[in-house]
This record gives structure tokens, sequence and C-alpha cells, in this order.
């Protein structure tokens, strides 16, 4: 049993943009065959871009910065997921500050880097798409996190 198990669970991912403009597609155990980027849960006191920062250099070995967010959404019961639960979340653009892509191998189990407009046509996990095509339109949503 998940220790989220009932609850509404708050997850950022970074949509991680490398210096040739190529985006990284990760495929994982929980998800299937299916492309998505990294990401996970949200901690107590953590904003979603450090969230965003700290989930991809913990499953990458990415440094990252966060730019901006492209989507937020939720899904609820997704049966690709290895378990019945209701995500919200938040797809962050980063840029790499340093560091080699190294899989944590705990989550992660390939990955590939990708133009984004050719990216579209490969089989993802729901709402990765939106946020590809969101990235390419340029499109920013304004996230305002206020911490006391």
């Amino acid at each position: 049993m998940s220790k989220y198990e009932g609850l509404v669970e708050a997850v950022a991912a970074p949509i991680i943009v490398n210096d040739n403009g190529k985006i990284l597609l990760i495929k994982s155990h929980k998800w299937g065959d299916k492309y998505l980027i990294p990401g996970g849960h949200i901690e107590i006191g953590e904003t979603i871009f450090e969230t965003a920062e700290r989930e991809g250099k913990e499953e990458t070995g990415l440094e990252l910065s966060a730019q901006n967010c492209v989507n937020i959404g939720e899904l609820i019961y997704d049966p690709d997921y290895h378990r019945k639960t209701h995500l919200i979340y938040f797809h962050i653009v980063c840029k790499i500050v340093s560091g080699e892509v190294s899989l944590d191998g705990r989550e992660l189990k390939e990955f590939i880097w990708a133009d984004p407009q050719k990216a579209l046509a490969l089989d993802f996990v729901a709402g990765i798409k939106r946020s590809i095509q969101n990235y390419i339109d340029g499109v920013e949503i304004d996230v305002e996190s206020i911490s006391f």
C-alpha cells in the first residue's frame, strides 16, 4: 500500500531542454512502455519549481534551473500508472546547469533526447503531449509560490 493511498497527490515534473533544443524523454517501470518526463511529489515547504529541479536531479543526475510552467492538469485513475491514484501535475521547463544524464536506476529505465516537434509522434503518458506542444508554442503559465 502506498503512503499516499486515498490522497490527491501533487507532483511537479521538469521538461528538460538541452543546449541543442532537444528535450529529455524517459520511460519508467511505473508507467509501462510510454514516454514521459521525470518528476515526483512536491514535499511540504517546497515550491513547485524547487520540486521540478530536485526531482530532475534525483532521477537524471542533471543540475537544473526551472524557467516556467507550461502545463497544469490532473490524471484521475490513469490505467497506465502502476497504482490507482489521483495526480495533480505541474510541468516545468528546465534548462540544464550542469551534469550528464545518469538514470537513478530505481524508477527510470531508459531515455532519449528528442526534437520537440518530432517527439509529438511518440506514444506518451497522458498530459505530456500537450505540455510539449505548449512548450513549442511558447505557452507560459504563471505559478505563484508564497512561503512564510
